[in-house]
């Protein structure tokens, strides 16, 4: 997955990474995306839902969660607090996935194994020439 991120006003390496994925998984997923940065701050239905991304779907009886992400940064992955947030953020059942900087995936995994949070995948990402891969 790869692609070149010039939207307006998308600063952060973050919020590059949210939007990527939310605007790929969208297509992949057949379903409809809500993100949640610095510019978007509007949970998909619950106020206190606080997930990077939210895969959903719409039907006669409301809204249906279908996957859930969070994107770290190199910065966000190395704090002590980050475990706890994805599992204030996570639903059980609901499957969950990271975003993590290339060459941090151990890390990412030992810290969901240490705070018993379960990752349904852990994908990398890089940027080569503002070029945005993950991998």
């Amino acid at each position: 997955m790869s692609t070149l991120l010039r939207e307006q006003g998308i600063v952060t390496v973050h919020d590059q990474v949210v939007s990527l994925v939310a605007q790929r998984w969208a297509k992949a997923f057949c379903c409809k995306v809500t993100i949640h940065t610095s510019l978007e701050q509007d949970p998909w239905a619950d106020p206190q839902q606080q997930c990077d991304i939210v895969g959903w779907h719409v039907s006669s009886a409301g809204n249906t969660m279908e996957w859930m992400a969070e994107v770290e940064t190199a910065d966000s992955i190395g704090d002590a607090e980050t475990p706890s947030k994805w599992k204030k953020t996570m639903l059980r059942g609901i499957p969950f996935y990271l975003f993590i900087p290339r060459g941090l995936k151990e890390s990412a995994q030992k810290l969901a194994g240490d705070a018993a949070v379960p990752v349904s995948g852990i994908y990398e990402y890089t940027f080569v020439n503002d070029l945005c891969q993950v991998l």
